[in-house]
């Protein structure tokens, strides 16, 4: 995907472009050890591959605890490996923990209880269990990390490079403010051994902690080993150094970075805004609250389930589900009359085919709020917190935390089907979550927010209207028809064809008034069916859920929440003709992460896995999951491990080597198909969107995507410019919308309300409205819009709104 410099881009503004330029050659020396040679070549040829300019203090201090049953040193786990006798020789636990004293690593935790338990039970065990689980589910979904981690190099470059003469004297201006480097992020990449280079006039040990120096750097100074390898790299030139060598990327977005991406983009001050405060998730460990209770494995099961049942919210919201869509149906009747009155007719009409949608929408609502933290409390924020041991040891994962959760997900029960034992690992969502299930579950009708509503017959029976229209209202009822409908003054121009709009228009002549269309929604979900509604949608088996159906609620909650973060961090819908773009991207992606933490960690830190015992530990886990013979009994899990071949056992195998279009292919179960099969939204078997950047939005500039908003006028840039309107630098997308920089009444400011809060449960009817399409597509009307400056600005949207989370990002604006 190669990123030329765009008319009128600033020329710094290279990318890092890792699937391309690594693909043909080897990572490094320590990669090639690993395909080709033995564990003493890995051993001997550690110090010449990774960094190891500073030494990881929980190593040092596990060097020194050897004693059995310490337990700071493996919280308890007592060593029965040891041997007796006097030996002077350094014993094998030191050489293999000082060979992973590079920062960041999880040996701490993993190594520790290798050399206590045996390196095969640890590797199948409650806490590389976690890290695999975890780290395979982000790698899946994670599709904020994703779009951000290519945006980065580009917004990097346009933030760092040299000033732009037009913004001399003056920081007014959105894009001269988005072209300057903090203060703060300069000392976070000094500390890294990226140390910026001003004139000679400026003191470059003395910088201040907050605001902004004078003028951006113009090069770097870059540490590539321990002080003795300095290496200048003009600011222009930067962006492009590192694309080609990873171990210098490393130090700026690598895992031990001065910008983890994939750190970042889970905290700060906009995503717990728009996500964890919205659905209650904490990332405090979860389930993992340091227990060290001494507990039988009866006692442990019944303790750690009853923490799970406390932790889910219960569904006392349901009652508020008729008014709730009935706010959402004179909303949407608001808005359809800037389109005027022909447009609100076909609107209404689609409301009314649409009826079980608004209904289930309001439903999903308040099943998603009680599914969404299963996931996290159950998985991922204990598996980070599993990570983050071998760094942060006050803060680490007790094993008895850890084995209560293995149970947990290993606990088998009746399977209410067929009544086979189960366990949570057995479930197919679960395993699409994290990979290891390449084909197409069902739809859970128990545990996906608001499907049982959907597809009740009932609701489906009291609906009169045509349902074959149901994929032309899927278009109809976009932000982008909308805008389209302003322009034109037939009806016949709208969206699609006369026979479709007269169809639609048949339909809604009894749904003009907004009233009548009102009392629509109220008659279905509201007072002569409320009992009805209510009932359904009081899903108490959330809360009971164990074996199978608890890794159902689990896959369903993780995939919710990492598509609920794509939205709320602007990403627009993938129609299912965009899904493999993106995945490539994703792939580009992964082999750079790989570069870097090959090229920079130690091939004993199993924090990742791409390390030579990181990619072992993973694999292993991986295929003994996907055998389905996992219980954490070694013994039971011999079977899979038989399965466990040579290819599995490399860098090279993950669970990303999937059908993403089995993954993204549910929009027709949900009624979200259109009429055009390459326009249908890309929707995940929880029910909701894929999100991620197109082809075209990857590759956009920085500075192009501004200038498209502000010469559609989307952005009040003259009211800036003229002093009645001050932006400051830690102003939040939020505080624009609240400023009116971004203006009401464009589609900047609709998109922003309609397609970035999973939380109203809207995305069940209007996700085909929240997709954008290639700029220059004959078929596709959102990007012909007669009064558009030009038709890549919507496009541009997505991208202005990542850019400037990101920009906020490096700055230290979005830090809590």
């Amino acid at each position: 995907m190669a990123l030329p410099t765009l008319p009128g881009e600033r020329k710094q503004e290279d990318t890092l472009n890792p699937g391309q330029q690594h693909s043909d050659r080897r990572f490094n020396d320590m990669a090639r050890a690993e395909e080709e040679g033995t564990f003493k070549d890995i051993a001997d040829n550690y110090d010449q591959d990774a960094d190891g300019s500073q030494e990881d203090a929980n190593i040092r201090k596990l060097n020194g605890r050897e004693s059995e049953g310490d337990e700071t040193a493996g919280g308890g786990w007592k060593n029965t490996t040891g041997t007796s006798g006097v030996n002077t020789k350094t014993p094998l636990s030191k050489k293999i923990l000082s060979l992973g004293k590079k920062r960041g690593g999880i040996v701490g935790l993993i190594i520790a209880l290798a050399l206590g338990g045996g390196a095969l039970g640890t590797f199948l065990g409650p806490a590389s269990m976690l890290i695999s689980l975890t780290e395979n589910a982000t790698l899946k979904n994670d599709t904020s990390s994703t779009s951000l981690q290519h945006r980065f190099m580009r917004v990097f470059g346009f933030t760092s490079a040299p000033e732009d003469p037009i913004c001399a004297g003056s920081s007014k201006s959105i894009k001269c403010k988005m072209g300057k480097i903090s203060n703060s992020a300069l000392n976070k990449l000094a500390k890294k051994g990226v140390v910026p280079d001003f004139t000679d006039t400026v003191d470059n040990t003395n910088r201040k902690k907050t605001g902004y120096p004078k003028n951006n750097p113009r090069g770097y100074n870059i540490d590539l080993k321990d002080g003795s390898d300095i290496k200048y790299i003009k600011a222009a030139d930067l962006t492009g150094f590192l694309a080609n060598n990873p171990k210098a990327a490393a130090k700026i977005l690598g895992r031990t970075g001065a910008f983890n991406v994939r750190i970042n983009a889970w905290t700060g001050k906009h995503i717990t805004e728009k996500l964890y405060s919205k659905f209650g998730l904490n990332r405090n460990g979860g389930l993992a609250d340091g227990s060290s209770k001494v507990l039988s494995p009866v006692e442990r099961l019944a303790d750690i389930t009853k923490k799970l049942q406390e932790k889910m919210p219960g569904g006392d919201k349901i009652s508020s589900v008729p008014n709730d869509v009935e706010g959402k149906v004179r909303g949407h009747l608001d808005k359809a009359g800037k389109g005027g009155l022909v447009y609100v007719g076909a609107v209404a009409g689609c409301i009314a085919v649409k009826a079980p949608a608004f209904i289930a929408a309001g439903v999903a609502a308040v099943q998603l709020a009680q599914v969404m933290p299963v996931g996290m409390d159950v998985i991922l924020s204990p598996g980070a917190k599993t990570k983050a041991s071998g760094v942060d040891t006050a803060n680490s994962i007790t094993p008895e935390d850890a084995d209560a959760i293995g149970t947990l997900l290993t606990n088998k029960t009746p399977r209410e089907s067929d009544g086979k034992m189960t366990s949570a690992l057995d479930s197919p969502i679960l395993q699409s979550a994290i990979g290891v299930n390449t084909s197409k579950p069902a739809v859970s009708e128990d545990y996906t927010p608001g499907y049982s509503m959907l597809t009740n017959k009932g609701v489906i029976g009291a609906n009169k209207a045509d349902a074959t229209l149901a994929p032309a209202c899927n278009v109809i009822l976009s932000t982008a028809a909308m805008y389209t409908a302003m322009t034109v003054s037939t009806a016949t121009t709208v969206i699609l064809s006369s026979t479709v709009v007269l169809g639609i228009a048949k339909v809604a002549v009894e749904f003009i008034a907004s009233e009548v269309v009102t009392k629509l929604a109220v008659n279905l979900a509201g007072d002569a069916a409320e009992t009805a509604v209510v009932s359904l949608a009081k899903n108490d088996k959330i809360e009971k859920a164990s074996g199978e159906a608890l890794g159902d609620v689990a896959g369903i909650s993780m995939m919710s929440m990492f598509s609920a973060a794509g939205m709320a961090r602007n990403l627009p819908v993938l129609k299912t003709s965009q899904v493999a773009d993106f995945k490539m991207a994703a792939l580009e992606n992964e082999a750079f992460d790989r570069d870097m933490d090959i090229a920079s960690l130690s091939p004993f830190d199993t924090s990742s896995k791409y390390t030579f015992l990181g990619s072992i530990v993973n694999n292993t886990q991986l295929a003994v999951l996907q055998s389905g013979t996992y219980n954490g009994s070694i013994l039971s899990s011999l079977p899979g491990l038989m399965n466990v071949s040579k290819a599995s056992l490399s860098t090279s195998t993950n669970a990303t080597e999937d059908a993403s279009a089995n993954y993204c292919d549910y929009a027709e179960e949900f009624g979200l198909n259109t009429v055009e099969s390459a326009d249908t939204p890309a929707i995940n078997v929880a029910g909701l969107p894929c999100t991620g950047l197109t082809k075209n939005q990857m590759n956009m500039g920085v500075g192009e995507a501004i200038d498209l908003m502000i010469n559609e006028k989307w952005l009040d840039e003259e009211a800036v410019l003229d002093g009645t309107m001050t932006l400051k630098d830690t102003d939040s997308i939020q505080d624009l919308i609240t400023k009116k920089y971004i203006k009401e009444d464009t589609p900047l400011a609709d998109y922003i309300e309609s397609c970035s809060n999973a939380d109203t449960g809207d995305y069940i009817f209007n996700a085909a409205g929240c997709t954008v399409s290639t700029a220059g597509s004959t078929a596709d009307i959102d990007t012909d819009l007669p009064d558009l400056q030009d038709p890549r600005s919507l496009e541009a949207m997505a991208v202005f709104l990542l850019d400037y989370q990101q920009y906020q990002m490096i700055n230290g604006n979005d830090d809590v």
